[in-house]
C-alpha cells in the first residue's frame, strides 16, 4: 500500500515522533492542500490508549499541522467485544496499579487490559486493509503498481542478459 510503517513497544522517543513529523510535512505540505492521517494500532490498555493523544500532540509540536488527523484503527473495545478477545490484568507493580493512567482506565473498562495480537491474524490484516482502503486514491495506485510491474520486469530482462553471460 505504499505506506510507511512505524513500530515502537511504548510511547515513541522523541528522535522517532520529530523524523515521522518531518516526513508527514515532506509529503503533505500546506500548498498541497492534503490533509495528513496517521493511523493507529495498539493495545487497548491505559497506555496504548493515551498513546492515540500522544502522538497527535508530538506530531504536531514538532511542525505537523493542527488538523492532524490520527485515528484509531485497533484495538477498540468493539473489537474487543465482537471477536471475545481474551483479557489481561491492568498491569500492578508492588500491589499498586503501574501505569498513572490505570486508574481512569479502571473506571471506564474494569479490570481488564487487552492486546492487539490477540485478534486472529485475518481480522487484524482486514482490518488495517479496510482503514488504508479508505484513504488509497485507487487510480494512482493502479498506476504506481503497474509502473513498479515493469520495473520489475526490465530487471529480470537485465538479471537474464548478465547471467547469460557467465
Amino acid at each position: 500500500y505504499h505506506v510507511t510503517l512505524m513500530i515502537d513497544r511504548g510511547y515513541s522517543s522523541a528522535s522517532a515522533m520529530k523524523v515521522s513529523a518531518d516526513r508527514i510535512r515532506r509529503r503533505c505540505p500546506p500548498e498541497a492542500q492534503v490533509r495528513p492521517v496517521v493511523l493507529y494500532v495498539g493495545d487497548h490498555d491505559p497506555s496504548g490508549l493515551d498513546m492515540v493523544r500522544d502522538v497527535r500532540k508530538r506530531l504536531v509540536e514538532f511542525g505537523c499541522p493542527d488538523w492532524l488527523d490520527v485515528r484509531e484503527v485497533a484495538l477498540t473495545m468493539e473489537q474487543v467485544r465482537r471477536y471475545d478477545l481474551p483479557p489481561n490484568p491492568l498491569k500492578m507493580r508492588g500491589g499498586e496499579l503501574s501505569d498513572s493512567r490505570a486508574e481512569a482506565y479502571r473506571e471506564r473498562h474494569g479490570e481488564g487490559s487487552w492486546e492487539v495480537d490477540a485478534l486472529p491474524p485475518d481480522v487484524f490484516k482486514r482490518t488495517v486493509e479496510d482503514a488504508l482502503k479508505a484513504y488509497i486514491d485507487q487510480v494512482t495506485m493502479d498506476a504506481v503498481i503497474s509502473e513498479e510491474e515493469a520495473v520489475k520486469a526490465r530487471l529480470r530482462r537485465v538479471a537474464a542478459a548478465v547471467g547469460g553471460r557467465r
